[in-house]
């Protein structure tokens, strides 16, 4: 029994030895774990706020879609606010559409840049990629256009961009890159797609580069 006693009272001088040494950076590192998981709770909660109140402004420039001034407002507040959002990005296309149908493509070609600095999501920006460089070919601008078009992030936009950039190589007068580029759209194309025919009327136009 007293060996026992001894064995225990060992046992708990090494426990105090430990906790002498250890114990404060266990209870640091407790301490730490608590307060990091409480601000990723924090964090988490506050991206679902986020999100939900740019969901509401979304919702209401889809209402003010004719209403220039409110629409413009909302834009800018997603832009401003709430720019880590997924509505910011879309907000921002629809801003690029109408100012391009309004005749502004100055300021379309600024919203299509900020979708494709700030979205983050793939198609999103592949998209904005798309327009602005349609809209830089109608400039003439055409060393910029194909620029944007070099490798899409997503895999269905390469036809696109493909056709794309073999209208603008044939309006530079590059027959056989822009018939390159339209086989390689043709190629990628499902076979109900509705621009598949298209595509291969103008590589037709090109005759045999």
């Amino acid at each position: 029994m007293a060996a026992f006693d001894l064995q225990e009272q060992e046992q708990i001088a090494t426990m105090k030895d430990w906790w002498q040494n250890w114990g404060k950076w266990l209870a640091l590192g407790i301490v730490a774990f608590l307060i990091s998981f409480a601000a990723w709770k924090g964090w988490q909660g506050w991206q679902k706020q986020q999100i939900a109140k740019a969901a509401e402004v979304y919702a209401q420039i889809e209402n003010n879609l004719t209403d220039d001034g409110k629409f413009k407002a909302g834009v800018l507040l997603l832009k401003n606010e709430y720019s880590k959002t997924p509505y910011a990005p879309r907000a921002a296309l629809i801003a690029a559409k109408l100012n391009y149908l309004k005749g502004d493509a100055a300021a379309s070609r600024a919203e299509l840049t900020w979708v494709i600095d700030h979205s983050q999501e793939a198609a999103l920006r592949d998209t904005a990629r798309l327009r602005l460089a349609s809209i830089l070919a109608e400039e003439k601008k055409y060393p910029e256009a194909l620029a944007l078009l070099k490798t899409p992030e997503e895999e269905g936009f390469s036809p696109l961009y493909a056709e794309l950039r073999g209208d603008i190589l044939q309006m530079q007068g590059q027959t056989a890159a822009a018939a390159d580029a339209y086989r390689q759209a043709i190629a990628k194309l499902p076979k109900d797609a509705p621009n598949l025919k298209l595509v291969e009327i103008k590589l037709d136009v090109l005759g045999d580069k």
